[in-house]
């Protein structure tokens, strides 16, 4: 890219030895300590900018709240772009506030750390979901765990601004605790060929792939106030991570990827349910000397020099995506072959299901998976969960398998299909949803089910079993983690 402003990768920057925190870090800190102490109207204070992405609902609606609350798209084409600009105005405003409130001219050229946590190492063993030295990777950067400050020489200072209560529904989920791996991986998105599908047969597409797996994983995983998402700004990695999805998808576009031509912003943003008054506004952020920008002409126009990543290969995706592509869009002629008839609760262990065939179509499935799968008008076998959504962060995301061995919960096996997350349906985000029901998963199994035909998981006749379970031992109190509906369809 080409720039004097280079984001560096969050590991490492706490001295081993020492327990010297890297200048990024400490002067981090030290701004988010100076933001939280202006009043929410400042455009430079921490609510303000929090709250640019969401508000809690608790908070109500006063006909006097800035333009600019309230925004994140989120489930759109805006997602990416949107949270770019986000993350590079509010980078902007705590570089300000270092240099002038904290008088560091020295750091003239800070800019964010980046989450790394799909790191992996040499020795990387994909059966026991990542080695343990990369384990250090995937748990909430050091720096944001202690609670008190340490400054760049070692010296412990006053309470830590970047630090949260872990196991706290007003903090986080987890405290040392690493997420697995592939609640981190963001190898299925990197696979993706076009940022968006290109036709209703191709039911993929990077940007929405990118949006749930590693972008809501981690967000539901890390829980606690990055678990909703009028509540995830306020959390400090909140930024750290949207670095590194950001940093994803610079990645993905150094592949020789290429961006949809003549996407412009909308005159008036999608709204936050009821909470906007009716107002038509348009996407619109502040900068650091308080100016106002609105989101003008092409969508993915942005300053090439603005910054540039420590790395673009590391921590950008293992070899081994799930065969299973999530699906964005139903494809055109989907017959439904088998589903759910109500509500199923999710818990703490496995849930095995046996949808309920439509009358003569117990045998589709197989029938389907005849053919040659593809995106040129063969047939396709999805798997669809519809209404997923919690009443809090459940802290877990949850993985999805079909066959009845109910000892195969191998996130690199045959029968894995993929992740449910819950990040923008949890208790006021459902409303946010498209129907206001939660999230929708749809996933192509057809070359899971040709796997797995004949062998003893599934014989390849009738409706094979689809078993649901956490990646990891869930908070369940006041959860009530859910779907409303889980089908088959052939195409």
């Amino acid at each position: 890219m080409g720039s004097s402003f280079k984001r560096r990768d969050v590991a490492g920057m706490v001295n081993p030895t020492t327990g010297a925190w890297d200048p990024v870090l400490y002067w981090y800190a030290r701004a988010v300590g100076e933001m939280k102490k202006k009043d929410r109207s400042a455009s430079d204070s921490w609510l303000f900018q929090a709250f640019t992405h969401g508000v809690p609902k608790s908070e109500g609606v006063r006909p006097t709240d800035p333009d600019e609350w309230r925004q994140c798209p989120h489930g759109n084409q805006y997602f990416l772009p949107w949270h770019r600009w986000h993350v590079y105005y509010f980078e902007r405003i705590v570089r300000r506030v270092i240099v002038k409130d904290l008088g560091q001219r020295d750091q003239a050229h800070w800019t964010l750390p980046y989450w790394n946590y799909a790191h992996l190492d040499a020795a990387f063993d994909p059966l026991l979901g990542g080695a343990q030295s990369a384990e250090e990777y995937r748990r909430i950067p050091l720096a944001l765990r202690q609670e008190r400050m340490r400054d760049p020489r070692g010296q412990e200072e006053g309470p830590n601004p970047l630090y949260l209560k872990p196991h706290d529904a007003n903090g986080r989920c987890r405290g040392a605790e690493p997420m697995t791996y592939d609640q981190v991986d963001p190898a299925a998105a990197m696979r993706e060929r076009h940022f968006e599908p290109v036709d209703r047969r191709a039911v993929s597409g990077f940007s929405a792939v990118l949006e749930r797996w590693p972008h809501g994983n981690v967000h539901t995983a890390v829980g606690g106030l990055m678990g909703k998402v009028p509540t995830a700004g306020q959390d400090p990695v909140f930024w750290l991570h949207h670095c590194n999805i950001d940093r994803l998808w610079y990645a993905w576009l150094s592949r020789g990827h290429t961006l949809p031509t003549g996407w412009q912003w909308p005159a008036v943003r999608p709204q936050h349910a009821e909470h906007e008054h009716g107002k038509d506004l348009p996407f619109v952020l502040r900068d650091e000397n308080g100016g106002q920008h609105r989101f003008t002409g092409p969508v993915f126009t942005f300053p090439e020099d603005a910054y540039e990543y420590e790395s673009l290969t590391d921590g950008t995706g293992s070899d081994a995506p799930p065969k299973a592509r999530l699906g964005v869009v139903p494809p055109v002629g989907a017959v439904l072959v088998a589903g759910t008839d109500e509500e199923t609760a999710l818990g703490a262990g496995q849930l095995a299901l046996d949808l309920v065939p439509e009358a003569g179509r117990e045998e589709a499935i197989g029938s389907a998976l005849e053919g040659n799968a593809g995106e040129d008008g063969s047939s396709l076998v999805l798997l669809t969960f519809e209404g997923v959504r919690a009443d809090a962060p459940p802290c877990t995301n949850f993985r999805v398998f079909l066959g009845d061995d109910t000892r195969d919960t191998n996130p690199c096996g045959d029968a894995f299909v993929g992740l449910l997350t819950f990040f923008g349906a949890v208790g006021e985000d459902a409303e946010m949803t498209e129907d206001g029901a939660g999230l929708t998963f749809r996933f192509d199994v057809t070359e899971t089910l040709r796997d797995l035909r004949g062998g003893s998981a599934w014989s390849g006749a009738g409706v094979p079993t689809v078993r649901i379970a956490p990646a990891e031992e869930p908070s369940f109190e006041g959860v009530n983690a859910r779907f409303s509906r889980a089908s088959f369809t052939v195409t």
